[in-house]
């Protein structure tokens, strides 16, 4: 291949590449300034105490990057006092709402680059932004001093302030104590003036007074006839909770037969109740198989069945009974007088007439007293 040809290839390859790479940029919003990319600037005005946010800063909304910084100016030149403003190129596919501010946050802890964040102010308008002299304000924060809020700096001086409180409260509390944990022997104390002194028993005085205590009581068990007594008691004392052991068990026992007795007595009541109940079923049974028969006996009778049927049903038989009962009646008022007579007279006469009328007296009562 000649040279030429080979030149030619070499930069008709180049050309088209460096095209393609134009459509690229074009098509994905990233043409540089000086291509005539597609981007808008913005002004941030109203910083003071401008640092850590130069050119090639980025400028981001929501999270997301829409630009990066151009360049800083002063707001005037004849008074640079008065602030800065951020010139920043976006991108166009980006609009911003006329209602948000710019935070501009320095480089965290002098490391790194500062970054513009845009947000939207409360209540704000958010309507976009007409791109032709585009301004909004902008205001310098600090990330420290947004991690530490007012409200926790607030809290932390009151705390302070407590604890200052607490100490000054306690400085009272703290000498009290000095003067209680102070050493102040027991000698010191006992002393007829020492109420007069001030001196009066504190915590050091009784930790003395109890290790002489334990010495005392160390010594009173040391001896032998004490060692004996405690011996001779923790013996007793045994044997009592072996009797006790003992009783209890005993106590287990006898009441194990009583429950057992009473358990059997209540089974045997409970046999002898059924056994009643069913006698007393079968009774009743009986009663009512006999209230049965009876019912029919009474049902035949009035329907004039049977010989009490016809018996109860004849009116001859009735009237029999009514002359039966009127003749049973004459008979008891005749037995009457005789009876009446007897009582006045004080005996009977009985007469017999084989021959003829003979009568005969049986005395009765007191006459027959006299007769003997």
């Amino acid at each position: 291949m000649k040279e030429y040809t080979r030149n030619l290839m070499v930069g008709t390859f180049v050309v088209a590449g460096l095209g393609a790479l134009a459509l690229l940029m074009m098509w994905f919003g990233e043409t540089p300034t000086w291509l005539g990319g597609s981007e808008w600037t913005l002004r941030i005005t109203g910083v003071r105490e401008l640092r850590g946010v130069g050119a090639g800063s980025p400028v981001s909304m929501n999270g997301v990057e829409i630009g990066r910084v151009l360049n800083l100016e002063f707001e005037d030149l004849s008074r640079p006092d008065q602030g800065v403003a951020i010139v920043a190129r976006l991108k166009n596919l980006y609009s911003v709402p006329s209602g948000a501010i710019a935070r501009v946050y320095g480089a965290t802890l002098g490391f790194g680059t500062g970054r513009i964040e845009i947000v939207l102010v409360p209540g704000g308008s958010v309507e976009p932004l007409a791109r032709e002299s585009a301004s909004i304000r902008g205001e310098m924060r600090s990330i420290v001093g947004e991690i530490v809020t007012k409200e926790m700096l607030d809290d932390l001086q009151r705390t302070i302030t407590h604890i200052g409180n607490l100490t000054a409260e306690w400085t009272p509390v703290g000498t009290h104590l000095a003067k209680l944990l102070e050493q102040r022997p027991t000698a010191v104390v006992d002393r007829p003036d020492a109420a007069e002194r001030g001196m009066v028993a504190n915590l050091s005085t009784v930790v003395e007074r109890i290790d002489r205590l334990v010495a005392e009581f160390n010594e009173v068990l040391g001896d032998d006839a004490v060692q004996e007594d405690v011996k001779t008691a923790v013996r007793d004392l045994r044997g009592a909770v072996e009797e006790l052991k003992a009783t209890t068990t005993l106590w287990k026992t006898e009441s194990q037969k009583v429950a057992n007795n009473l358990n059997g007595a209540i089974d045997r009541t409970e046999e002898n109740l059924e056994s009643s109940f069913r006698n007393l079923n079968t009774v009743l049974e009986h009663l009512d198989d006999s209230a049965k028969q009876v019912t029919i006996v009474l049902e035949q009778i009035a329907q004039g069945k049977g010989t009490a049927g016809m018996l109860v049903r004849d009116e001859r038989l009735y009237e029999a009974a009514v002359l039966a009962l009127q003749r049973f009646a004459d008979a008891v008022g005749t037995a009457g007088r005789i009876l009446g007579k007897v009582e006045d007279q004080g005996y009977v006469e009985i007469g017999l007439t084989p021959a003829g009328i003979i009568r005969k007296k049986y005395p009765v009562g007191p006459a027959a007293n006299q007769a003997q």
